[in-house]
């Protein structure tokens, strides 16, 4: 990454601030950021830090001292061998039952860096986008087609009215009868 000041060099400083929570970042070049008077480090540290933390971890070598961590050490996966400082160094998997041997180290770094330890995909998305919209188009269908059915009842109802009126009028009373007897069929229905 290039330095955000100058724009030549490779940065190898990151700045940060947050003031009043406005977050500003910028990666500059060891030149740039001591020209800003950001940077009053000198970079020519001579630690090796591999050595210094290899000496402390060999303190707590002895099994009394870190017993999870020798016995973290020791686990290899069944199928293929690989243990955990295999995945650590090499970033891969040897193999699919590593996930399962190796599941309580891998869950939380898996969730720390992907933010989930399920996959959903992309094409789950789209999928999921396809079935919400297929169901949202059957509801309409659905609304339309009851909506289609209470015209076609009210509609039907008006007509046996109009019919139980006429039978009425010329006092047919059991065509009547049965006029009325189909008209609270079909207002139960409702």
């Amino acid at each position: 990454m290039l330095c955000d000041n100058c724009g030549k060099k490779q940065a190898n400083v990151k700045y940060s601030e947050n003031i009043n929570g406005r977050k500003k970042e910028l990666n500059l070049c060891e030149e740039c950021s001591k020209k800003l008077g950001i940077n009053h480090i000198d970079f020519s540290i001579p630690i090796d830090f591999s050595s210094f933390f290899g000496e402390v971890m060999e303190d707590f070598g002895a099994s009394e001292f870190m017993p999870l961590f020798n016995e973290m050490k020791a686990l290899k996966c069944k199928h293929c061998g690989y243990t955990f400082e295999d995945i650590t160094s090499t970033g891969k998997l040897g193999c699919g039952d590593c996930y399962e041997t190796f599941e309580e180290r891998l869950s939380p770094i898996i969730r720390r860096i992907q933010g989930a330890n399920t996959h959903i995909g992309r094409t789950g998305k789209i999928i999921d986008n396809k079935i919400n919209q297929k169901l949202t188009n059957q509801s309409k269908q659905e609304e339309n087609t009851n909506q289609e059915n209470v015209k076609k009842e009210e509609s039907q109802l008006e007509k046996l009215q109009e019919r139980l009126k006429q039978a009425i009028k010329e006092e047919k009373y059991e065509d009547a009868a049965k006029i009325r007897d189909e008209i609270k069929k079909i207002q139960k229905g409702d």
